[in-house]
């Protein structure tokens, strides 16, 4: 148990994207160990200030965690217990509490780089009711500076090759590739078409960027429909600007916007689409010529 108090902890839980339960004493006769409205936080692997401690906290935590495990969406139930019997204390009163199930965020989102941008982003994330994995295969990174202090929500992943975070991702989720090898970024989108339960995939990079990949996902057979969701240049495109805090304010505005939409209208992209990519590159080029 934490010595942090429960006021300090639901801060903390709730900004760090954790689903959790709290615990409210909302009744007692005779004997009790702690007095009505006395409250403690639960997580599935935490807990934070007491109800009274002993066998009553036990069985608490242990119906918090099976409501964590179990539910998927904000919930609540009176449990009853007799101190005596049911929580093998010497007491001898009873003591009703209420427990109250918080789910995660539903918004999760996954980033893939750790570069200037994406430094950047996840600061203001930070402030963002999302859960935030932050994935790179830089081993050099573990000990970087921009890993300390991270948001709260934030989680950062160092793994041997990136394409290992897809197989461990949920459905439904936003992901954004913002990688420091092209290479590799084609490869992401590839595996994220692959898996097809991504609520929105946005690509760092410039329109010619955007033209190369779209040729070769045609080539790698993928549909137009699933070539057109992938987002390039990621952001919104009437916030101008090359500095990283442009880029990524630009792209956290967009990712508002997405988390304001329900799940299914998040196909329909506020910013430009590999077709209108291709329309204006080819009124370029026919400018050119003539």
């Amino acid at each position: 148990m934490s010595s942090m108090n429960w006021i300090q902890a639901l801060a903390d839980v709730e900004k760090s994207g954790q689903a959790w339960v709290i615990a409210t004493v909302i009744g007692t006769q005779g004997s009790a160990p702690r007095e009505s409205s006395s409250k403690m936080i639960i997580t599935q692997e935490h807990s934070f200030d007491t109800i009274g401690g002993g066998q009553l906290e036990y069985a608490v935590c242990q119906k918090a965690r099976t409501m964590l495990q179990e539910a998927n969406r904000p919930s609540h139930v009176i449990e009853h217990f007799p101190l005596a019997a049911k929580g093998n204390q010497c007491c001898g009163g009873t003591v009703n509490v209420l427990l109250e199930y918080f789910a995660e965020p539903a918004t999760k989102i996954t980033i893939f780089g750790m570069g200037h941008v994406a430094t950047t982003l996840v600061n203001v994330l930070g402030n963002m009711k999302a859960k935030v994995a932050w994935v790179d295969s830089r081993s050099n990174l573990a000990q970087d500076q921009q890993l300390q202090g991270l948001p709260s929500n934030v989680t950062p992943y160092l793994y041997s090759s990136m394409l290992d975070h897809v197989e461990q991702m949920s459905s439904n989720e936003i992901v954004l590739i913002m990688t420091h090898d092209h290479s590799l970024d084609y490869q992401l989108v590839e595996a994220l078409l692959d898996r097809k339960d991504c609520r929105f995939i946005g690509l760092i990079g410039s329109q010619t960027k955007a033209m190369r990949f779209r040729k070769r996902l045609v080539s790698a057979s993928f549909s137009t429909e699933e070539i057109d969701f992938v987002q390039c240049p990621v952001g919104l495109p009437d916030v101008a600007g090359k500095q990283p805090f442009e880029i990524a304010i630009s792209i956290a505005a967009q990712l508002i916007q997405i988390t304001q939409q329900a799940p299914k209208a998040a196909k329909k992209r506020s910013g430009l689409s590999w077709k209108q990519i291709n329309a204006s590159l080819q009124d370029a080029q026919q400018v050119v010529l003539e």
